[in-house]
């Protein structure tokens, strides 16, 4: 045992818990890895192992099972969800129903929007995005934040979230995030 270890009377598992200690710390906050679904159409990065989940949404006459794959760093939850719908003009009105919704419980103003459509394959594609903040503050005192895109392509419908104190979202990891979302 060196000298430094026994002048301190350390025991011998201490020096093992300090480098332990010291690589973790250096351990990075997002570790990005490509998902692909098994159940849907796309691909995604996401900032750490991912969790799944099924769950039923109100479409107002309808319900539709969404697949759901989500992770949460530091507080901030990244989720996709994905839903196949009878057709596209079912996608479409889901699309605008799920926006919504979200906003809705989000309960407050939306900060940015922008609304896309687009063509790739062959494949008629719209993307509804925006940044929306909470009008009330956590226990914190930071706003809930959500920044997403809504995607329908096809007879799908996908929601791409990430959701949290808005001080705790970082927009590096936000563009990560949302622009590694592809449908396949």
């Amino acid at each position: 045992m060196p000298t430094f270890f026994r002048q301190f009377a350390f025991p011998k598992f201490s020096a093992f818990a300090l480098i332990a200690f010291a690589l973790l710390a250096c351990t990075p906050k997002f570790d990005w890895r490509d998902v692909r679904s098994d159940d849907s159409p796309y691909t995604i990065l996401m900032p750490a192992k991912p969790a799944t989940m099924t769950r039923e949404l109100d479409l107002g006459q309808s319900k539709i099972v969404m697949h759901m794959t989500t992770v949460q760093v530091d507080g901030v939850s990244f989720a996709v969800g994905a839903a196949k719908l009878p057709d596209a003009t079912a996608a479409l009105a889901a699309l605008t129903i799920i926006k919504a919704n979200l906003l809705a419980k989000l309960d407050g103003p939306v900060t940015q929007q922008k609304t896309t459509s687009g063509n790739s394959a062959g494949k008629a594609t719209l993307t509804d995005e925006f940044d929306a903040t909470s009008s009330k503050a956590d226990h914190s005192g930071s706003a809930t934040r959500m920044v997403g895109k809504i995607v329908a392509r096809e007879n799908w419908v996908f929601q791409v979230l990430v959701v949290g104190p808005d001080k705790a979202i970082n927009r590096d990891s936000v563009d990560t995030f949302l622009t590694s979302f592809k449908t396949i």
